[in-house]
């Protein structure tokens, strides 16, 4: 097992560099073909639109998904001025007014997950001692990876893709450090005697224009949403949660889909809001992120005189007196 798990990061480091080549030789026929349909106009960077309404798509015909996006849905550190510096501060700046129109829902929609009693008095007894959106409970203050759905529903920051036919790495900027993950594009089946990961095992294929995503495999060490910019009562699962998510390109906006389903807690699978974001601009650039538990002993707990402060939440986090 420990040569499996050393050899694994050199080979997930590898197919990444291969994808990418792979990647760009695909992607230089689509790109000839993406701009004669917008007036011979170049593509600015890897994966953008020509003119940001025009989808483009890699030499099998499928949308081109490929490149980095931002998905700045919340305020405070991943604001921008109006000089186009970044606010560092979580109790300053607002969020991105075009990505925040994307995805602006009426708290009362944003969907949250139907659980078993027994199950939604242990997801109030969390939120009952939750700050805001922080609590020492969150696994993210351990600096575990995400998960599925949760990395994408609580990306702040950027996310990177890398496409090929075979397979495709999404890796994401985030609280916890770099988290990625690859998908198997190749028609090939979850396997049968798999053990449970952050991750989990995903596979994947088309649906006209829509990328497939099927995941299982997941362990029951993450959460759902919950925290910053995601569903607030998104949070307990078990290790036989399975996830079918959808991503749509249309232009320079991607737009998120999943369902979730969990036998063992939920009372019906849980379909989670739609999100949207957008892809880079030219000459954005992914980073590498890193995380240090060193937070959970700092964190305040909720009081009689002051039970709930979040300045930098999405519409749906706050209680509804305070919305």
């Amino acid at each position: 097992m420990r040569s499996r798990l050393t050899s694994y990061g050199v080979a997930a480091a590898s197919l990444a560099a291969l994808l990418l080549a792979a990647g760009l030789l695909i992607l230089r026929p689509a790109a000839a073909q993406n701009a004669s349909a917008a007036g011979a106009a170049k593509k600015p960077c890897m994966g953008c639109s020509v003119d940001g309404k025009t989808t483009p798509r890699t030499a099998d015909g499928h949308p081109d998904i490929s490149g980095l996006w931002n998905n700045n849905i919340v305020g405070g550190a991943f604001a921008k001025s109006e000089d186009g510096s970044s606010y560092f501060d979580f109790g300053g700046g607002a969020r991105d007014p075009e990505v925040a129109a994307l995805n602006r829902v009426a708290p009362d929609k944003i969907s949250q997950p139907s659980y078993k009693p027994e199950y939604a008095a242990k997801v109030k007894a969390i939120m009952d001692v939750t700050y805001g959106a922080s609590t020492a409970q969150d696994p993210q203050m351990d600096c575990k990876p995400l998960g599925v759905p949760r990395v994408f529903l609580l990306l702040g920051f950027a996310m990177q893709i890398v496409q090929s036919p075979d397979a495709m790495v999404f890796m994401y900027e985030t609280n916890t450090g770099d988290n990625t993950r690859i998908i198997y594009m190749d028609g090939r089946p979850h396997p049968k005697d798999q053990d449970t990961s952050f991750m989990g095992d995903s596979i994947g294929h088309w649906e006209g224009d829509t990328l497939v995503v099927d995941v299982n495999g997941l362990n029951d060490e993450t959460w759902l949403g919950a925290g910053q910019a995601a569903p607030r009562f998104a949070i307990l699962h078990s290790d036989k949660e399975h996830v079918i998510e959808r991503y749509t390109r249309v232009g320079d906006v991607l737009t998120y889909e999943a369902t979730v389903e969990d036998p063992v807690m939920f009372t019906q699978p849980w379909v989670v809001t739609p999100r949207r974001i957008r892809h880079a601009a030219a000459g954005d650039y992914f980073l590498q992120s890193f995380c240090t538990p060193m937070d959970k002993q700092h964190l305040v707990k909720p009081t009689a005189e002051d039970p709930y402060i979040c300045n930098y939440c999405a519409p749906g986090a706050k209680p509804p007196q305070q919305q």
